[in-house]
């Protein structure tokens, strides 16, 4: 065999080519191989020891190459350590639950990967998606490494166990146990916790030392009915077995409030999915700090309305400042009489339900000094005179966001009104945003110098009240068969002086397949070629 040389190392030889062998079958008997299979023999060698050096050659270029970083990377190259672990630290934020941060960056080169995993930081936020039966023992390997990097920080965990009608509860538990256990070692420095698990398996979140929780965001999410009629269903509740918890941030989905043993006193922002009136009424008793409260969907209460007597209603809530809601096809009236918070901000509702009744008493009730009012309705019933009810209940209102409901005939009227001569008060005097979008057939109510002549006398300055600053309007008409199509050229003008002076104005148009159309734009280029029209016929006239 032939003996190479390689230039890199110096080393010679057949750089571990094996040999050949030759299978030759003549149709004679002797054993010795014919001369055409001793010359494929030679040829098979040489291709041998080729293919050995090329792979010796290969090493030799993947070892530089792992080398390259120290002169195409300057960020580990010329940044020391410790500042480079600090700006890996700004490839964190707020969507780290849905990415694998730490693992992208630990790809990018050995010497990233020795940064990233000496940077505790990095690996302080988990997110594990389990599933029965799916390689357990690797998640539990994953858990522990991806534990032991992050050192002794405070942890955010996103726990997804998933659940199958084919499984049996206990099999799950024990799917389940050894992973939750990992977790519960480190109790202590839980910070961050969501959980989206059967609610069986709550009770396997348990803590293991002395002292006060870290917990300042809890989210539980339960992926079945509660079944109050399960003969163990008392042991479903989250309970670490320590001082209570005491988190500023809390979402229950699909969960009786009740199974969820934590302290109320200091819960500032609070989201609430599928519960019923009596429990939410006891939860903001039990969370005088609450700031923020989101509803999603609403159970009917299995206590009779009349027996609500009993439970000091309506609830006054002096802390909360902002309140959505998002309800569709149940009564408001239930949530909305039990409730009255004074010193409301900001309210949003969006919904289905045939009446607006309700949000008009409970806005009279609290008599707040609220500054943003959204409301969003799928509903085919009028509520205009509702609509003025609102908005009349809410004069220091600033912002002012409806879709799927038309404002009231006198709308505009009362806009452009700077006396308050009408119920002898301004109406809505620090108006300054007004949004509509999908808003219902307005014909015969108002035209569109009755807008115009409104925003113009909103965004002037002469009054000495708040200006109008973005008024924004989302119709959806067919072209050409609608006296509203096109703006007629007074208000065209009227608008685009506005948005000259720097207000925000948007017309904008939705019909057939054409998309959002800007109606000042497409209503000024028909005014132009109506008036080039007009002066090409009289010309032919003349």
């Amino acid at each position: 065999m032939a003996h190479l040389l390689c230039a890199i190392c110096g080393q010679d030889g057949d750089f571990g080519a094996e040999q050949p062998k030759v299978t030759c079958t003549s149709w004679n008997t002797t054993t010795t191989p014919c001369p055409n299979c001793v010359q494929v023999k030679t040829l098979d060698e040489h291709i041998e020891e080729a293919r050995a050096y090329i792979r010796h050659l290969k090493a030799h270029r993947a070892a530089l190459r792992r080398g390259g970083n120290t002169f195409h990377d300057p960020f580990t190259s010329l940044v020391p350590p410790e500042i480079a672990s600090k700006i890996l630290c700004f490839c964190i934020d707020g969507e780290e639950f849905k990415r694998r941060i730490p693992l992208v960056l630990s790809a990018v080169s050995k010497r990233w990967q020795i940064i990233a995993h000496s940077t505790p930081l990095l690996w302080a936020s988990i997110r594990l998606g389990a599933y029965p039966r799916s390689s357990r023992y690797s998640y539990e390997d994953m858990l522990r490494h991806w534990l032991k990097r992050s050192s002794q920080y405070p942890l955010s965990i996103d726990l997804q166990a998933n659940s199958f009608t084919h499984y049996a509860r206990e099999e799950l538990e024990n799917q389940y146990r050894p992973i939750i256990e990992i977790l519960n070692a480190h109790c202590h420095r839980w910070r961050k916790l969501s959980v989206a698990m059967p609610l069986y398996l709550l009770g396997l979140l348990r803590g293991n030392f002395i002292g006060k929780p870290l917990l300042s965001h809890l989210e539980i999410r339960g992926d079945d009915l509660d079944d109050h009629d399960d003969e163990d269903s008392q042991t479903w509740k989250f309970d670490l077995g320590t001082a209570l918890p005491a988190p500023h941030r809390v979402s229950i989905s699909e969960c009786r409030p009740q199974r969820i043993h934590i302290n109320w006193c200091n819960v500032t922002d609070l989201f609430l999915a599928l519960l019923r009136p009596q429990e939410i009424f006891a939860l903001l008793k039990a969370a005088p700090l609450l700031r923020e409260c989101r509803l999603s969907g609403l159970l009917p209460d299995v206590q009779a309305a009349s027996s609500y007597q009993d439970q000091d209603l309506p609830v006054v809530h002096h802390n909360l400042i902002k309140f959505t809601v998002e309800i569709w096809d149940v009564p408001l009236s239930p949530l909305f009489d039990g409730l009255c918070f004074p010193n409301l901000n900001s309210l949003f509702y969006s919904g289905s339900y045939a009446s607006m009744t309700p949000h008009a008493s409970f806005l009279v009730r609290s008599s707040c000094p609220i500054k943003s009012l959204t409301i969003h309705l799928s509903s085919d019933s009028d509520h205009s005179a509702e609509l003025s009810d609102i908005l009349w209940a809410v004069p220091t209102l600033e912002r002012l966001d409806i879709e799927g409901v038309c404002v009231f005939d006198n709308f505009f009227q009362l806009l452009a009104d700077d006396k308050g001569g009408f119920k002898r008060r301004r109406f809505l005097p620090s108006l300054m945003e007004i949004s509509q979008a999908g808003s219902q057939s307005w014909a015969g109510m108002f035209t569109w110098k009755d807008i115009s002549k409104a925003v113009e006398a909103r965004a002037s300055q002469e009054g000495g009240l708040p200006v109008l600053k973005r008024f924004r309007w989302e119709l959806h008409m067919l072209p050409e068969f609608d006296d509203r199509f096109y703006i007629d050229e007074g208000s065209v003008r009227v608008f685009e002086q506005l948005r000259a002076d720097g207000i925000d104005i948007q017309l904008t148009n939705h019909y057939n397949k054409e998309g959002r159309r800007d109606m000042i734009t497409y209503s000024r280029a028909y005014h132009q070629t109506r008036h080039e029209r007009e002066k090409k016929q009289s010309t032919s006239d003349g």
